[in-house]
């Protein structure tokens, strides 16, 4: 569990922010690696700021992502799981309670209602995404099979209720099949976000810590340069 002493991320640019405007202000400040100027902690600083926005509108495309599929899967009053019901009941109708169309469409229907989806988390990792896919996948392979299933029943499977009927269900086979699709690529962008702006704020932390090393290096351990900067954490 992280410490509540931690610097959050957003601490993490102001703190820098805090120490360029320090150097800008230390007369005669003059570090013998120009990496170590306040202008290039700038530079770095805004490149940082840059991915956080990236970083953020990728959490707002998976999430919108997510919600999609949750709707069409769950969610809305023609998503898979509640259409499932209809189904039955016109196989059954058509075919028989007892008959073997019905029996075989009622196994699909408890195949897609088992699978067990665990609810979204605000900050996804891999081991939750992979499993989502692998609940989401298992429900669209398995309706898939039963939408084929159907289609051989021929006239026997006629619903008068047009959510069910066979042209319907393959448009929705399709929308689920891009929305398991659309989730898997914007985790896949989000992950890159974040780990390109992890590697920025590690850049970050190396970066103010050498110049906080140059500073001290030039003006001393007490002076009131190093000791306007010292305690700031990055």
């Amino acid at each position: 569990m992280a410490s509540t002493s931690e610097v959050t991320i957003g601490a993490k640019v102001t703190n820098a922010e805090k120490i360029s405007t320090n150097l800008k202000a230390f007369a005669g400040y003059a570090p013998s690696d120009p990496a170590l100027t306040a202008a290039e902690l700038d530079t770095l600083i805004n490149n940082t700021k840059a991915k956080n926005t990236e970083a953020a509108s990728a959490a707002q495309d998976y999430s919108a992502a997510v919600d999609t599929r949750q709707n069409l899967f769950q969610k809305d009053t023609n998503s898979l799981i509640r259409i499932m019901s209809p189904i039955g009941a016109t196989v059954r109708a058509s075919c028989g309670k007892t008959s073997k169309e019905a029996s075989d469409i009622a196994a699909m229907i408890t195949k897609i209602r088992g699978v067990k989806v665990k609810k979204p988390t605000k900050e996804p990792t891999a081991d939750f995404v992979s499993q989502s896919e692998r609940s989401y996948g298992s429900m669209t392979q398995n309706f898939s099979a039963m939408i084929t299933t159907l289609t051989k029943y021929g006239a026997k499977y006629a619903p008068v209720n047009t959510d069910i009927t066979i042209a319907t269900l393959q448009t929705k086979l399709t929308a689920l099949t891009a929305a398991n699709i659309a989730v898997t690529a914007t985790y896949g962008q989000l992950k890159q976000k974040r780990d390109d702006r992890s590697d920025l704020y590690k850049q970050l932390t190396d970066l103010t810590q050498r110049i906080k090393d140059a500073v001290k290096s030039q003006y001393g351990l007490k002076s009131t340069e190093y000791n306007l900067i010292k305690g700031i954490r990055v």
